[in-house]
């Protein structure tokens, strides 16, 4: 049998036992794409099914995402977060947990933080333009205490597209022109690469957007997505 097919069977011989909790070490790391996301829907079902406690290792981000119902993202054996999938992706306790869940990564920025007419901004650098500068939502007070200090600024790909295919239900939506490098066609989705802040950043957006290099091009920055870090503890903040 091949290291794949032992690994299945591995994992039969295991099941059949009916123990109280299941230990799983990278399961599926021997096996093909496509056969390691068919295995990972039965692993979630035989879950619901038998209600057993599975412990589930695994270096793969999207097994952790969807096979768990609460995930404990460890670092060089120190655990860095606790929490639900939700909580894990949309509220990363630093920038290790930011960077490693979600594919794409968060887009990491320097920002530097101000006071606006409406309140607190974040202004990021662009290049050959003036710097974007985006308000942030009430509710981040620890971000006041870094005015006129340099802060890491987080957003997913997908809280960064096209203005027709934003989340109309964001409570902050801003849009600023960005000059787009580089676009990679997905199927589904159209991703586009533009600089910000001094790193380059990824947009997710609607698969027929016409767009193409070298375009400036508006995008719509949902700020209900956004977290900040302290650039020297790689804390978030608030």
């Amino acid at each position: 049998m091949s290291g794949g097919q032992r690994q299945r069977v591995a994992m039969g011989r295991a099941l059949v036992r009916n123990p109280q909790v299941f230990l799983f070490d990278e399961p599926l790391s021997n096996l093909d794409a496509k056969l390691r996301v068919d295995m990972r829907t039965e692993i979630k079902r035989l879950h619901q099914r038998m209600g057993t406690t599975f412990v589930y290792v695994t270096h793969d981000q999207i097994e952790a995402m969807t096979l768990a119902t609460k995930i404990a993202v460890l670092k060089d054996g120190v655990l860095q977060q606790f929490g639900t999938p939700a909580e894990i992706y949309n509220s990363p306790s630093n920038i290790f947990v930011a960077d490693f869940m979600g594919s794409p990564a968060m887009n990491l920025l320097n920002a530097t933080v101000e006071n606006g007419a409406g309140g607190l901004e974040v202004s990021l650098e662009r290049p050959n333009a003036a710097p974007l500068r985006l308000p942030v939502i009430s509710g981040n007070n620890g971000l006041a205490a870094y005015t006129g200090r340099q802060v890491i600024f987080g957003i997913r790909p997908e809280a960064l597209t096209d203005p027709d295919g934003a989340d109309r239900k964001a409570r902050s939506l801003t849009e600023g022109d960005c000059l787009i490098e580089v676009v990679e066609p997905a199927g589904s989705d159209t991703f586009a690469v533009t600089k910000l802040g001094g790193k380059s950043v990824v947009a997710r957006l609607r698969a027929d957007t016409g767009i193409a290099p070298g375009q400036n091009t508006r995008l719509a920055f949902n700020l209900d997505k956004a977290v900040f870090f302290d650039p020297e503890t790689q804390a978030r903040i608030g």
